[in-house]
């Protein structure tokens, strides 16, 4: 405990000076930021791709722009490729279900408030479940179930309460 006192926190950042409870949200927000940068600096594997980008609207501003790694897009696609192939005939409630808790997951480990943002890698998601679920339903029988005439995407969305995954927030839950 002394030689804690002698030594202080000089060399150890905000974090040991208070809790990170205690820290403002744009200070707590930096050192995070400063943490994703120098461990994508490190690990080539890491799962988060970070740019310094300039601001969409031409104000000249520029942010941290952190969103998913090309090759965690690819591994939830194969995750829900997997399933859906191996799938079966599911009744569409249970689909809606698995399909949840995997992009679930998937969302909240890449969705950070102010800090990350994953609206690309939304979007390819959401595209790439639209094809695959069409795909999915357009081969359960030889004659074409109505969940593949319908647009499958949007009946499990609306009826059977499928993720959205542009419209998922982790606030929302």
């Amino acid at each position: 405990m002394e030689h804690q006192q002698k030594v202080g926190a000089t060399g150890q950042g905000n974090l040991n000076k208070r809790r990170t409870s205690q820290l403002p949200d744009a200070e707590r927000a930096q050192i995070l930021r400063e943490k994703l940068y120098q461990k994508a600096k490190q690990e080539p594997e890491f799962r988060f791709y970070i740019l310094y980008d300039w601001d969409l609207h031409g104000r000249g501003f520029r942010y941290w722009n952190i969103t998913a790694s090309k090759k965690s897009e690819q591994k939830v696609r194969s995750k829900l490729r997997d399933y859906l192939k191996h799938g079966g005939h599911l009744p569409p409630e249970q689909v809606a279900n698995e399909l949840n808790r995997m992009l679930r997951g998937w969302l909240n480990y890449f969705e950070m408030e102010g800090i990350s943002y994953p609206t690309m890698s939304k979007r390819r998601l959401r595209y790439y479940l639209q094809n695959r679920l069409h795909r999915y339903y357009g081969r359960k029988s030889q004659r074409k179930s109505k969940l593949y005439r319908e647009n499958a995407f949007e009946v499990l969305v609306t009826k059977h309460a499928l993720i959205d995954p542009t419209k998922y927030s982790k606030l929302a839950i």
